[in-house]
């Protein structure tokens, strides 16, 4: 009865309801002002802010669903705008954030928090001469954030790089204000394989001059289809930096500031006086030398016991000071800074200090003209290292004799070395820290000036001009001194030099972008010119009257040089990339580049690039599966040239430091000491790609896989000539192929919801490099050591392998090895391998190499409520290391000191043991180069840990009446804990100074150790 009764009332309520909609209907269509005037319309304003810092957000869109009725926030984040009824929803939405729909109801006012976008996709990525939405990229692009480069306190955005980009290897070179060795997939040339820097759209160098806090975002252009839009330049790939702008909104201020304290994170165990002293009467005495006469009798140095490590070694403070003012209007943007960065040097002499400021900002003229400007203007003054009797500082420290003091007053100059009596003769590192000095001092202007007009939808044509401008002074000045016999100048020795780099560049830009239903096309046209001009003045003279002239006025012996160098390069690049519905992805580019530093015959290049990309997840068929937010499939080919082969290397240049004996006496004379070569071209690097990105559960878990294979083919080589033919050096040509072939991954993992939020993002990459052909080019040795080249060079093998003997062992009583003539118990054996019976150089084999199988960086980041904690892992795994600075602590060649490990050497009643006996004179030559000092190279890093804490908003509003918005304080520390085999300093080497980079990376000749941070910090924002 109840089931009837109700379904009879709803039949009957269903039939009310149908003709009420129908009278409604018929209503409105005969009375339609009538109804408007009874509807419901109101005016609703609120604010938006960010849920992230509490910021209000300028710029914002508000927009009337279903209508095109709209507004956006003003300056302060408000907005006012009428909806037509209670049943209006409000669609809010701004790039980078999450569009938010709220129903109007019976609501007049609305404020809201958007949240930041987890999602990749809607991500904008900077490319060759524009941006692009990373759904649809095709090429092979690592983006890293102005919070990642921050992260780390360092000089320049090269070393902030390290572990943050697959494929990409950073390797330190430790001292402060020096350049970090970047390489990007590989190594395609035994000439120069430092990628291409583009800074706001020009490239350019100074790297240490551009201060990462000024620094929006990194990207790394690792394929053709990224890359080859740079053409001659980019075969070791690109890396963009664009610098911060500014926003939409109230004035900014923002202050960051840190100082801490660094230290040497590992010293070596070197013998103390007693125990150098009775190694030091044995290496004598087993190479029939007397034992120096100060052995007998220490004298005045009887209670002196010098550590040099802890001489050298200091805590060194370090500072970084930023001050950012930003905003801007619908018309105006601007964005200033001003830093001030300090580092001393954990060694004694050396240290680098930067002084910065930069200015960008956009000025909009009316809807078709906008101009705009970037511009920096930085000093930078370095304290180098210096390199004095072909040893580093560290050479100096573990060979020193450990009963020298390191001051003496009653010397000229007021330091202490060993003298003839001690029987030794290195120099006094500190001595060398504090009486020399080696001081580079740069002055950096980068700049750009641009001009867009858009005289119609899509449509956009840039003139940008850009000028890079470097001036350099090198002052070298060492007084005279007499710290020992060996150790000692009898004069001041001054040089300087004066260098100036300018480069302008003028382009012309072209775009256009439209949509046609669901087919997008971006089109790209570009004309450009960039010059290079380098000229540089050099002095150096003695002064043998007194050390308090330091410049060359006056002086003796006075000399002077000079240098120029001139380079031109013109361009013409097209681009196009297509979409369909997102789903069909294209990307084609060419570019023709001109360069003066080719043979005439070959003077223009052409580099060509496409790409495909498929999003797979945006397919009908994919629509069921929910979890998967993206799924894309992209490959590309294409070829890019390398231009960096050094000037003039074409031409027959002639050489006047040249004298011929004429009747006794010597005549100046000039020659051609080369031959030309008028078909030299462009090194070029065949570039493969295939990679897969995705994504999973509305993007919070991402990744991408890399598949890539790249061929340098024609690379310059000298070419072998018979003696015959009466030049001094071997001519160039394009002779050389080599192939680089790896796998990257890239993943992470973000929960940003909660109290407790966090991130997780790794990376791996590997790399198998190998010189496919020399062709008719000569084989390569790399840098040598005590006449050893210490790599070589070869078909079949990766370019520049440690190169040496096999160690075999140690030579036993009653033992013989005939191919070993000079060999006494105790020594090396080292291994026949041609089996000839002798062991001499044809013996010689790989060893190793510096690039490693495996690159890998991890980085955790947390937030609770108000906490932020970041834990950031780097490391290397399957390289090895040549261990040159072990030549000077175990080879036992002469007299130096030297480490504990020669404690366990092999002695006639110590004979299980791996370290050969000591000898002076070294007659097998133990310590010559070979596996003995060869070191796996593998470590694991703690890069960085920081702990932030931010002071609650609301209790800041109370505290400052508003006027400060942000306050953060954050402890950090920096490479607290390294897990590494390796025995030396530090496992992390790059190269010597004065060292090609490309064939002696990976030789530790005694590197700059890293250095250990603890740092503390604050962060205003008013």
């Amino acid at each position: 009865m109840y089931k009837q009764t109700y379904q009879t009332r709803s039949s009957s309520m269903g039939r009310i309801l149908r003709r009420l909609v129908f009278l409604l209907m018929l209503g409105n269509m005969l009375f339609p002002q009538s109804l408007q005037a009874q509807n419901t319309s109101r005016k609703v304003s609120g604010t938006v802010k960010s849920s992230e810092d509490a910021e209000t957000m300028p710029g914002v869109n508000v927009l009337v669903k279903g209508t095109t009725q709209g507004t956006a926030t003003d300056i302060d984040g408000n907005f006012s705008i009428d909806v037509p009824s209670e049943n209006s929803v409000l669609v809010i939405s701004f790039i980078g954030y999450r569009t938010l729909e709220v129903r109007v109801g019976n609501q007049t006012r609305i404020d809201v928090n958007l949240e930041p976008d987890l999602s990749s996709l809607s991500e904008v990525v900077v490319i060759g001469y524009g941006t692009q939405e990373r759904a649809k990229v095709t090429g092979a692009i690592s983006s890293v954030g102005a919070d990642q480069i921050r992260e780390l306190p360092v000089p320049n955005l090269a070393s902030a790089l390290q572990g943050r980009a697959a494929g990409v290897l950073v390797t330190n070179a430790g001292a402060p204000g020096t350049d970090p060795i970047v390489r990007i997939r590989g190594i395609g040339t035994v000439g120069n394989n430092d990628p291409l820097y583009v800074i706001d759209g020009i490239p350019a160098g100074g790297l240490n001059q551009i201060n990462p806090a000024d620094i929006a975002s990194i990207e790394v252009l690792k394929d053709a289809s990224a890359a080859a839009i740079y053409g001659s330049r980019a075969a070791n790939g690109v890396i963009l930096v664009t610098t911060k702008k500014g926003s939409i909104g109230k004035v900014k201020v923002t202050l960051d500031s840190y100082y801490g304290t660094q230290s040497a994170w590992k010293q070596l165990d070197l013998l103390n006086r007693d125990q150098y002293i009775a190694f030091g009467r044995e290496l004598l005495a087993n190479g029939n030398q007397p034992a120096p006469q100060r052995f007998d009798d220490l004298g005045e140095l009887a209670n002196v016991e010098t550590d040099w490590q802890g001489e050298m070694f200091r805590s060194a403070p370090i500072q970084d000071h930023n001050l950012n003012i930003s905003g801007g209007t619908e018309s105006a943007l601007y964005n200033v800074s001003f830093g001030y960065f300090a580092q001393d040097g954990i060694m004694r002499g050396t240290g680098f200090e930067r002084v910065s400021f930069r200015t960008n900002t956009e000025f909009k003229i009316n809807k078709y003209v906008n101009v705009g400007q970037t511009l920096t203007v930085a000093y930078s003054d370095r304290a180098n290292e210096p390199f004095t009797g072909g040893r580093s500082q560290l050479e100096h420290m573990v060979k020193q004799v450990p009963y020298i003091p390191v001051r003496d007053a009653t010397r000229l100059g007021g330091f202490r070395s060993p003298d003839r009596v001690d029987g030794s003769d290195p120099e006094n590192p500190v001595l060398n820290a504090e009486l020399r000095t080696n001081r580079q001092q740069d002055y950096k202007i980068l700049g750009t000036a641009y001009l867009d007009v858009m005289p119609f939808e899509g449509f956009r044509y840039r003139f940008l001009v850009g000028l890079d401008v470097g001036i350099g002074s090198n002052d070298q000045y060492t007084p005279r001194f007499f710290a020992g016999d060996f150790n000692n100048q009898a004069f001041a020795s001054i040089s300087q030099t004066k260098s100036t780099f300018v480069s302008p560049l003028f382009s012309n830009q072209f775009s256009y972008t439209k949509t046609i239903q669901k087919h997008t096309f971006d089109l790209l046209g570009v004309i450009e010119q960039q010059t290079f001009k380098n000229t540089s003045l050099n002095g150096t003279g003695q002064n043998f009257l007194t050390n308090d002239v330091r410049v060359l006025q006056g002086v003796q012996n006075q000399t002077t040089t000079s240098n120029e160098i001139n380079y031109a390069l013109i361009s013409y690049v097209a681009r196009i990339n297509y979409d369909y519905d997102q789903k069909y992805l294209f990307s084609a580019s060419v570019r023709r580049d001109g360069g003066s530093r080719f043979g005439p015959n070959n003077k223009w290049g052409t580099f060509p690039s496409i790409s495909l990309g498929w999003r797979i997840s945006q397919e009908n068929f994919m629509k069921s599966a929910t979890w998967l937010s993206d799924l894309k499939i992209r490959g590309s080919y294409g070829e890019t040239g390398n231009d960096r082969i050094g000037d003039y290397v074409y031409q027959g240049t002639i050489n006047s430091n040249l004298f011929y004996n004429f009747d006794g006496s010597l005549q100046g004379g000039s020659t051609i000491s080369a031959l030309a070569n008028a078909n030299l071209r462009w090194e070029s690097t065949i570039m493969k790609n295939i990679g897969l990105d995705f994504g999973l559960f509305s993007d919070r878990f991402v990744g991408s896989l890399e598949w890539f294979d790249n061929t340098t083919e024609g690379m310059i080589l000298g070419v072998p000539i018979p003696p015959s033919l009466g030049f001094d050096g071997a001519p160039v040509a394009n002779v050389g192929t080599v192939n680089n072939r790896g796998l990257e991954l890239t993943i992470g993992y973000r929960k940003y919801t909660g109290d407790f939020q966090f991130s997780i993002d790794g990376n791996l990459g590997t790399v198998k490099n190998e010189l496919v052909s020399l062709g008719i080019g000569n084989t390569i040795f790399g840098p040598g050591f005590q006449g050893d080249p210490l790599t070589f060079t070869e078909e079949g093998r990766p370019i520049a392998y440690f190169y040496g003997w096999l160690a075999d062992g140690l030579i036993q009583q009653g033992e013989s090895v005939p191919g070993q003539p000079n060999s006494a118990p105790g020594d090396i054996r080292f291994r026949d391998l041609n089996n000839d019976g002798v062991i001499n150089a044809s013996d010689r084999t790989f060893l190793g190499h510096y690039l490693p199988d495996l690159t890998y960086g991890l980085n955790f980041s947390a937030n609770y409520k108000n906490f932020d904690f970041t834990m950031f892992l780097q490391g290397v795994h399957g390289n090895e290391i040549f261990n040159n600075l072990r030549y000077h602590t175990e080879g036992m060649t002469r007299l130096f000191n030297a480490s504990t490990v020669v404690l366990d050497r092999w002695t006639p009643t110590n004979t299980n043991t791996d370290v050969p006996r000591a000898v002076s004179g070294d007659p097998n030559r133990n310590a010559r180069a070979s596996s003995r000092f060869v070191e796996d190279g593998s470590y694991m890093r703690v890069k960085n840990i920081i702990l932030g804490y931010t002071i609650p908003s609301t209790a800041l509003t109370q505290w400052t009446n508003g006027y400060v918005s942000r306050v953060r304080v954050y402890f950090q520390t920096q490479n607290p804990l390294t897990f590494t085999k390796y025995t030396g300093y530090d496992p992390e080497i790059a190269v010597r100074t004065g060292i090609n980079s490309s064939l002696g990376t990976g030789i530790d000749y005694g590197q700059f150790p890293a250095a250990r941070t603890f740092i503390g910090g604050i962060q205003f924002t008013f």
